[in-house]
């Protein structure tokens, strides 16, 4: 193993467009051009520039940042003290790069440093003690330490055992599914007959060589997710051969570069602990390889490898006399635009983002991005523009990637005019590779092709700088890790530290699934996510129901009826309706819910084919180990929720309760139970306070009345007589006690209370025509003295 360093050139040095963005006027016709629409964050803050106040800094806030979606704020504290090593290992010519570490006063001038080239291989010595230390380095007992002085070599080293590109082998289950450009390019590769890791072991006496095996490295393989493609070693010919995983040879190639990295920093601490952020082409951004990535270092960064070839192909450079082509040609476009719509002067405001189209080409395959920048920060070199929105992805993993730069830009082109029709042309393409030759060869391509894509022919093709993506990884990862920051306005204009880029990711793969209701019977694939969709995304929940299932068994779906056909449709609900649904479908539920199974598959690239992702599962099954054997219960239903993150792994998990189909029917009847007496009790309820109220009302105006009545013919002309507030103030105070009242009147009156209709014909005896003088019955109560205290507490006046 060997890193053969270029020197420790910075962001801004050998390029084929670096700097120019410090140049004299660059800045400001940029600024005056794109920043009347976008101003710098912080601009519009109280208290920064321009404001009046103490101005407001990051320093000052003294927050804590990281993008949450790949690390934790813990992660980042962590490592804050030491530098980020950025890798760029899918290139032709791998390179390193780094960033230096969290400053205590915040800096947003930070600039990444390229480290150097090095070889993406790690070569072991041919001997027993390398095969003795490499067996206890895998197992834990010795260190990276003991292991670089005891068994690894130099590739020039003789007879030395070589792994050559592990990265290529990392999510891959068995040798017969590896694409053919990854065969092609690693002559190691062999299989024995019946696909067992452990007889091909004793066949091949070859020093290294790839075959079928398991996680584990013992058992042989069983067709399942537990299968991986391994390293067979054979350091010694007196000993057997050393298993080991593509993670674990990778990591070793990993640590190599954050070697390379320590080298240059007077740090004392392990390398393998600085943290890494690593660029990942397109075709490697699903699901399996990102989980081997994520095995093989642990607490890593991610990225798009053509976001980070943009990023850091708009590094400012550091001199004058190199100017930034790509930054030129969007301070021209945007100027020109800017005095367009002046001249028309029509009263809306001036917008502009413009278009990139990168094409980027490896020993292993080509991808072509579409990329929008807006949000010009002149005050942070490394992030002059904040957002980053890719609309297409286009890759092609192929041997001859020269040959496949007309097909990927074609479809580029056309389906950028389905899933962006409002975005105009690109202002540039922007080429990129690691060697010369091949920036030179895609730069010709692209001068003869674009002529033939209409609206197209007259961006110009600026290649960019051989280590743009080395840098722009480096940068990127120090933006998750919160080491480049930015003011944003938040809530109440209150100033926030926000990260200083935010990317808009899109899947450049399609996420599918697909089910099995019998042995061998599959249903045509039912895209979920799709190619470009925006990430992360999810989740998406599917209902899964073993009455569905029954039906489609009963039906023949698949083979009488065409799958997603109409008929199939319309026989399955009158399936569910007549023989399935109800007690007497239950057997049926319960034989389909055993049979179904689903498969999450994803494709890699536009015109490929859909891959298994993991084991298929049988979700409608439960296993009962109460008794002495395991046993499979099928369920009535379960929900399947599906997400994707922003570098394409997929997360799937049931959603609800699993319950057998007898125990959902119970279940089901109780709950329709629950629900009427429920809606029952609601009723009786809510309706026994209605009639309450209603009751009391309608009592409490009768005895109003009733008492209205008494005033009328008893003491009529007096001021009682025809007083409905008196007589509602008296039936009120007396409510729970109308007895007490109808009693103390005829006890003063000498007349007894009658209901309302009863007073017809009733003339009281001794009733004189003069006016009565009026009487208040209160005070007159109050005059009399009780009979005893219990009386005069009980029974209020009248």
């Amino acid at each position: 193993m060997s890193l053969a360093a270029s020197g420790g050139m910075s962001a801004g040095g050998a390029g084929s467009a670096g700097g120019g963005l410090m140049m004299a006027h660059q800045p400001q016709a940029m600024a005056a051009a794109m920043q009347q629409n976008q101003l710098p964050p912080g601009a519009e803050i109280p208290g920064s520039a321009g404001m009046g106040g103490a101005p407001t800094t990051i320093a000052a806030l003294g927050a804590d940042l990281a993008d949450k979606s790949q690390l934790s704020l813990r992660q980042v504290k962590n490592v804050s003290h030491l530098p980020i090593v950025a890798v760029d290992m899918y290139a032709s010519d791998p390179m390193v790069a780094s960033f230096p570490p969290k400053p205590k006063d915040p800096d947003q001038s930070l600039q990444a440093t390229l480290i150097g080239k090095f070889q993406a291989q790690v070569s072991f010595q041919p001997n027993e003690t390398a095969h003795k230390t490499l067996r206890k380095y895998l197992s834990k007992d010795k260190s990276y330490d003991d292991l670089r002085k005891a068994a690894l070599a130099t590739p020039s080293t003789k007879d030395a055992v070589t792994i050559v590109k592990p990265h290529h082998w990392l999510g891959m289950r068995r040798l017969q599914d590896v694409p053919e450009y990854i065969n092609a390019s690693n002559p190691v590769t062999k299989e024995s007959d019946d696909g067992s890791g452990a007889i091909a072991e004793e066949a091949s006496q070859d020093s290294v060589h790839v075959t079928n095996g398991t996680l584990d490295g013992v058992s042989a393989p069983a067709g399942d997710d537990f299968d991986r493609v391994v390293y067979k070693l054979r350091l010694a010919s007196s000993k057997k051969a050393v298993t080991i995983l593509p993670e674990e040879a990778n990591s070793l190639i990993l640590t190599v570069a954050q070697t390379s990295v320590a080298r240059t920093t007077i740090i004392e601490d392990d390398p393998t602990d600085f943290p890494l952020a690593i660029a990942l082409p397109a075709w490697a951004c699903h699901d399996t390889c990102l989980e081997a990535w994520m095995d093989s270092v642990q607490g890593a960064v991610f990225v798009q490898r053509s976001v980070a070839a943009l990023c850091g192909t708009m590094q400012p450079g550091s001199s004058e006399k190199t100017p930034n082509k790509l930054l030129d040609r969007i301070s021209t476009v945007t100027q020109a635009l800017q005095k367009a719509h002046q001249k028309a002067n029509d009263g809306t405001h001036f917008e502009f983002e413009p278009l990139v189209v990168l094409v980027g080409i490896t020993s292993d395959g080509l991808e072509c991005t579409a990329v929008q920048v807006s949000d010009v920060q002149n005050q942070i070199p490394s992030c002059l523009f904040g957002n980053y929105k890719v609309h297409c992805n286009v890759s092609c993993p192929t041997q001859d990637p020269m040959s496949k730069i007309e097909q990927c830009l074609t479809e580029l082109y056309q389906q950028l005019d389905e899933v962006a029709p409002e975005v105009d042309g690109p202002i540039a393409f922007v080429p990129y590779a690691t060697n010369k030759e091949q920036l030179a060869g895609v730069s010709k391509k692209l001068e003869k092709f674009k002529t033939r894509l209409e609206s197209w022919e007259e961006a110009p093709v600026i290649p960019s700088r051989l280590d743009c993506v080395a840098i722009g990884t480096a940068v990127l990862g120090a933006v998750t890790h919160g080491r480049i920051a930015t003011l944003i306005t938040g809530l109440n204009n209150k100033p926030k530290v926000a990260l200083a880029m935010r990317i808009r990711n899109v899947a450049p793969t399609a996420v599918g699934i697909k089910m099995s209701y019998k042995k061998d019977v599959w249903t045509p694939v039912k895209t979920i996510f799709d190619f470009d969709r925006c990430v992360p995304a999810g989740p998406y929940e599917i209902e899964l129901s073993a009455a569905q299932c029954a039906a489609m068994l009963e039906v023949g779906a698949g083979d009488k009826l065409k799958w997603e056909s109409k008929a199939l449709n319309e026989a399955v609900e009158k399936a569910l309706k007549d023989s399935i649904e109800g007690n007497q479908g239950i057997p049926k539920r319960e034989a389909a819910a055993l049979e179904f199974k689903i498969q999450v598959v994803q494709k890699m690239t536009r015109e490929g084919e859909w891959t298994n992702v993991g084991d298929l599962t049988m979700p409608l099954i439960k296993v009962d180990e109460s008794g002495d054997k395991e046993k499979q219960i099928g369920c009535e239903r379960i929900s399947l929720e599906l997400s994707v993150n922003s570098t394409g792994v997929i997360t799937q998990s049931l959603v609800g309760h699993l319950e057998s189909v007898v125990q959902a029917v119970v279940s089901s009847r109780n709950s329709k139970l629950r629900y009427w007496i429920g809606i029952l009790l609601a009723i009786l309820f809510f309706g026994g306070f209605l009639v309450k109220s209603y009751w009391e009302e309608a009592v409490f105006e009768h005895d109003t009345k009733r008492l209205l009545a008494y005033y009328k013919h008893v003491m009529p002309g007096t001021m009682s007589d025809g007083d409905l507030q008196n007589a509602r103030y008296l039936v009120w105070k007396y409510r729970g006690k109308k007895n007490k009242l109808w009693k103390r009147l005829e006890k003063k009156y000498e007349v007894a209370v009658r209901h309302e209709h009863e007073w017809e014909g009733y003339v009281v005896e001794g009733q004189e025509a003069e006016e009565e003088e009026e009487q208040n019955l209160d005070e007159e109560d109050e005059k009399e003295e009780p009979a005893s205290k219990e009386e005069a507490t009980e029974e209020p006046d009248l």
